[in-house]
This record gives structure tokens, sequence and C-alpha cells, in this order.
């Protein structure tokens, strides 16, 4: 039997910044992360691109050596393949995982965390006021007890269903993701693209991340049901073959992601969910990788703070739902009913939007003013575009970028 106050399981940036930030808030306390893959940060499961000043909360991105290019701006592709390029200061990074989460481990084993790789979650019981966690690795199957779990394992989350907490997604939430890392490929090194269109992508977008010269994370996203029986892969394939043609694929993955809003409950006795296992996902962008990051910090502050207080009841965790739904949650409802209705337009009306927005000059040109104008197309969503446009524009604004 081994032990810890605080068990995180999961070494993506939501666990990893967890054990950092409990770790540090709670020094007397016992802090352990367990991450199932033998690497932290391998393989890749995202397109690694994030808002610059979200990341800026945790880590400066200038110059950083998990930085693979600085964003500018923003290209929003037509189904018809007309482009429209969106300015900005600085919208953000593409980011090397591979780099950056392992540097938000050794943050949390500077801090007093215990790091613990190859090692996966295979049960979870209530045992008394704690939670036994039964877990198989090179050493053989252990059981740990900790005071607190907190479910950083992402879409596929265990933790929470071990533990009692809904984290379905309907099949009309839950999108499929295809990507390559492209090389020998043309585009413009200081731009992220996004393209939406029901031919290319049904029920979801493709996208350019630029990571080097010639070489950018090349995916797409599709709902099953809103497609014609083909695959992720298979759309990707199709569209490479569109935009690429002598585009060479250096990597591929495939993964999930939740366009559903936060689940209802984060936590229960003892057990707090962070990132993609909360489907803490912005379903407009379906970026993960700051959101993941701001649960994460709250999930290890809350954990410390009940460790203190010694009381690890849902009651006195329910906080940390309270404040993530202030931070995010509560924006994330609006971006996934804009993100609907971005779904519900025609690959004619999405044609026609692009041209209205080259229209406007290119200095005016911002990410609202592209959502504002998709949502006054649709009619039946002015209400919300009524109310999301009228809440603290500088708080949407952040959260829409990253």
């Amino acid at each position: 039997m081994r032990s810890a106050d605080l068990l995180v399981v999961g070494g993506g940036p939501a666990g990893c910044v967890a054990a950092w930030e409990a770790a540090r808030q709670a020094p007397g306390a016992s802090v352990a992360l367990l991450e199932r893959d033998p690497v932290i940060g391998r393989p890749v499961r995202c397109a690694e691109g994030v808002g610059a000043a979200g990341m800026r909360e945790f880590l400066e991105p200038e110059g950083a050596p998990w930085v693979c290019r600085k964003i500018t701006r923003v290209v929003i592709v037509a189904p018809d393949d007309t482009e429209v390029a969106v300015h900005g200061e600085e919208v953000g990074y593409v980011l090397d995982r591979t780099v950056l989460d392992p540097t938000l481990a050794g943050l949390a084993a500077r801090a007093g965390a215990d790091v613990l790789t190859a090692t996966e979650a295979t049960g979870l019981r209530r045992v008394g006021d704690g939670w036994e966690v039964a877990t198989s690795s090179d050493r053989g199957e252990e059981t740990w007890r900790a005071r607190i779990v907190v479910g950083a394992d992402g879409v596929e989350s265990m933790v929470g269903r071990w533990a009692g907490l809904d984290t379905t997604v309907a099949a009309a939430d839950m999108q499929s993701a295809a990507q390559y890392l492209l090389s020998g490929i043309s585009f413009d090194p200081d731009a992220i693209y996004l393209q939406y269109s029901k031919r290319w992508a049904p029920g979801g977008y493709a996208w350019v991340f630029p990571k080097g010269d010639g070489l950018a994370n090349v995916g797409l996203t599709i709902t099953a049901l809103r497609g014609d029986g083909r695959t992720a892969l298979q759309y990707l394939d199709a569209w490479v073959a569109h935009r690429f043609p002598r585009g060479r694929p250096v990597r591929f993955t495939v993964g999930a992601v939740p366009t559903a809003p936060t689940v209802a409950r984060t936590c229960s006795d003892g057990v707090l969910l962070a990132g993609d296992a909360a489907h803490m996902i912005n379903p407009l962008s379906g970026a993960g990788i700051v959101n993941a990051m701001k649960a994460g910090r709250l999930a290890g502050r809350h954990a410390a703070r009940a460790l203190r207080e010694g009381d690890t009841s849902a009651a006195n965790l329910e906080p940390y739902h309270e404040e993530w739904m202030a931070l995010q949650g509560r924006d994330h409802v609006w971006h996934k009913r804009i993100n609907d209705a971005i779904q519900g337009m025609s690959d004619e009306s999405l044609d026609r939007l692009a041209r209205t927005v080259d229209s406007i000059p290119a200095h005016k040109r911002t990410l609202g003013r592209v959502v504002a104008e998709a949502l006054v197309r649709q009619p039946s969503l002015l209400g919300v575009a009524a109310r999301l446009f009228a809440a603290p524009w500088p708080r949407t604004r952040a959260a829409a970028q990253e």
C-alpha cells in the first residue's frame, strides 16, 4: 500500500499544473502524479495552439523552447477556399507539447510532487474518508491510498466514472479528430488557418497550425452524425489531397473532442475532475490547453485548501466547480450555442459570410466581428448574440482566443 495526501491521475497540462499548484499551496502535504504513458508529452494528441494572454498566466512564452511559432493573425477559409485574414497584435502561439508538458511536470516535481510515468490507474474505490486507487506499472500491481484524487485523465476519463460523476457525452456533442504533422507545404508562417465546411469537415472544422518551415499540424474534426459515414481520417485525407497534394506526413494522431459544456458536477467526496476529463474545452474553438491549465490550478488550490482544513467532502470542494464556472464555464455555454449556430449554416451561407467579412477594412476585422456577422445570419440566435456581446468583452474575448 502506497499513500499520498493528493493523487493526480494524468500527466497532461491539467494534471501537471494541479500537482504543481497543490505542492506549492500545501508544502506539508504529499502529492503524487501518475501518467500512464512512458514519457510525459508523448504522444501528442492536439493541434498545440494557445492564446497568448492565457499562456502568460503560467509561463512566459516569448523565446521559450516549447514554442514553435508566434501567431499574429487568423485566416478564416470559406468552403470555396476564399481566405479572410483577421489580424491582431498578438493572437497566440503554436507549441511543442513534447517539451511543454515535461516542463510543467518538472515544475511540479521541483515543488515537491512525486512524478511517476508508465503508471496507469486501473480502479478506484471509496474506503473510509479516502480513496484506494489500483495501479499497474512495470513495478507490478499496486494500491495507493489518497485523501483526494484529481482526475485529469482526458476525454475518456475513468476517474470520473469510478467516482460516480456523469461524464457521458451525447453523440451529437462528440467530435472525432485526425491530424498529420505535414511537411513540404506552403502557408503563411505567422497565421493559423481555420476552415468550416460541411464538405470537408461536417460538424467540425479543419485547421493548419504552423510548426516550422514548411511544417504544420494539419487536421480536422467531424461530428459523425453530420457526416456521410467516412471516418475523420478519410475526411482528412480528402482535404489534404485538395489543399496540400504534395504534402508529406511526418506524424499522425487521432482522438476525440467533446463540444459539450463543462459536466454538471466536477467534484464529489475527495475527487475533483479537471481539463478534458470534465469537458473543460472551448466548444467554439476546440481549444483545451490553457483551459486545462486554469482548471488544474483551481483544482490544486482547492485540494490544498481542503487538505489544510481537514475536510475533503464534496460540499467543501464545491467552490472549485463554482469558481470554474465563473471563470470560464458559463462562457463555454454561450460558445457552445455559437458553435451550433455556425454549424447550422450551409456552405453557401459561409461563403457569403466570408465575402462580407472580406469587405470589412483589414484593420477593423476581429474574431468578435466575424462571430457577430455569423450570428446575424442566424436570426434565431440573435438573443444569444445580444447577451454574449453585452457581457464584459475583455473576459469573453480572452476566452474565445484560447
